[in-house]
């Protein structure tokens, strides 16, 4: 945990950002006041320039707290990966989340004042203070309860606050009557009640379980879509059976088309550049893509081994009668094959798996591995193995299970979410349930399919 403020007392929010964004996946910002610096827009410009994604929330009112020429780059970057929704009249959190990295929560609004000169005060949490302490959960609901309280940014709504910031400034005398008269009007302000007295918590998250639910079975029937076609003879490979579940085929066909297609190592955030290329045509991008995944013209020792070796360890030891009586050993060697598991291992500081100075990656991914089989949920109620037990063969449906076992502190295990949960779920039952992680939602939108990368 590190102090947020003027020097010497702490470090400045512009070097925290500094740190963060070049390694970060995406940026998470709610924030009620910004303005155009000189000569750039604090934050958005960086995230743009690193291609990171950007999910912005910022303030809705008379007063034009997000000052027209922001709202302008907004809408002009949003093929870029820049995305804004407006919250009217109560949003006054200052937070950022570099994904990945860590938070900032505190005082400083998106000005140049706030970002070097006030005398502001927060505190940035690595990632793993932020799983650690439980304080994760509470940015997913808090940016949940966001999203649901709060409209898109349009044209037109960016023409509605570009006018009235003209006529502001010829009225400075008559600010406030202009106010009452631009928010009765407008469909999205002039409903005054406060978000706080009217929403509680329970309500706030059955809506979230909902729009998790929906957006989760929605982008499964688009993964299944795939799975048919490349698991039909007209474009699986020669080197895949037949008999391998059109799930597992699936989802080796999105891992080589995204890593050796999209190729993310050419540049940060290849998949936007493909989605812009794609969106208007999906359905022949995906059959093209096929076509080269059936003529088998590319490296696929990788493919082959997690179809023939990986996949069937994920679906004989985490069978529903065996899963609970496996060795450490067993535990070890299945849970290490998840790719989203590794993924999120390797970013997990060393001091946080006990490890020292430079364990190598696949060391920190078993360190992991083995811790979590003896560890318990966040309230102490159930071990690893049970929570997994119940994600993966409980009652009801799987998205639901999901969203329990990362929201619900009898079965939240920390460092494990939706995105490892959906993966390890579809190798087990991948005839219901194909694999998803973050590689397969970026692969999908390259394709021309937009699905939330954060998952």
């Amino acid at each position: 945990m590190q102090f947020v403020g003027l020097k010497p007392a702490g470090e400045l929010l512009r070097a925290v950002h500094a740190k963060c964004i070049a390694d970060c996946e995406a940026v998470l910002a709610a924030i009620p006041y910004a303005e155009k610096g000189r000569p750039e827009i604090l934050l958005f410009d960086d995230c743009l320039h690193e291609k990171k994604p950007l999910h912005f929330y910022g303030r809705s009112d008379g007063t034009c707290p997000i000052a027209p020429e922001v709202l302008q780059w907004l809408i002009r970057n949003e093929p870029r990966g820049a995305r804004c929704r407006l919250v009217p009249h109560y949003l006054h959190a200052k937070v950022i989340w570099w994904i990945g990295q860590g938070a900032y929560i505190g005082s400083a609004n998106l000005t140049d004042r706030a970002w070097n000169q006030n005398f502001e005060a927060g505190l940035f949490l690595t990632d793993d203070e932020l799983d650690e302490g439980g304080i994760s959960l509470k940015l997913r609901e808090f940016f949940d309860q966001l999203e649901d309280g709060s409209f898109p940014l349009t044209q037109e709504e960016y023409e509605h606050q570009r006018d009235l910031a003209r006529k502001r400034s010829h009225a400075q005398n008559e600010l406030h009557k202009l106010q009452e008269e631009f928010e009765k009007d407008h469909a999205n302000l002039k409903d005054r009640s406060s978000p706080i007295t009217h929403h509680g918590p329970q309500t706030s998250l059955s809506q979230r379980r909902r729009n998790f639910v929906n957006e989760w079975n929605d982008t499964l029937q688009i993964i299944r879509s795939i799975g048919v076609l490349a698991s039909s003879d007209e474009f699986r490979p020669n080197w895949i059976k037949p008999s391998v579940p059109a799930g597992v085929q699936c989802d080796q066909f999105l891992h080589a088309y995204y890593y050796q297609q999209v190729d993310p190592r050419s540049e940060k955030n290849a998949y936007l550049r493909d989605y812009e290329k794609n969106k208007k045509n999906p359905d022949q991008a995906i059959r093209s893509a096929l076509q080269w995944w059936r003529d088998g013209s590319y490296p696929h020792a990788h493919e082959e081994e997690t179809i023939y070796g990986q996949a069937p360890l994920f679906i004989e030891n985490f069978a529903e009668d065996k899963i609970l009586r496996l060795t450490e050993k067993e535990w070890v060697t299945t849970l290490a094959g998840s790719y989203a598991f590794g993924d999120h291992t390797t970013k997990m500081g060393n001091s946080a798996l006990g490890l020292g100075s430079f364990p190598g990656g696949r060391t920190k991914v078993e360190t992991h591995a083995r811790l979590l089989y003896t560890s318990r949920s966040v309230s102490g109620r159930h071990s690893t193995p049970e929570v997994f037990r119940y994600m993966l063969w409980g009652p009801g449906e799987a998205a639901d299970r999901i969203f329990e076992c990362a929201n619900n502190p009898d079965y939240k295990i920390p460092h494990i979410g939706p995105n490892i949960l959906g993966e390890i779920i579809g190798w087990v039952r991948p005839n219901e349930y194909p694999p998803r992680n973050s590689r397969t939602n970026k692969a999908l939108t390259a394709l021309g399919r937009y699905v939330k990368v954060i998952v």
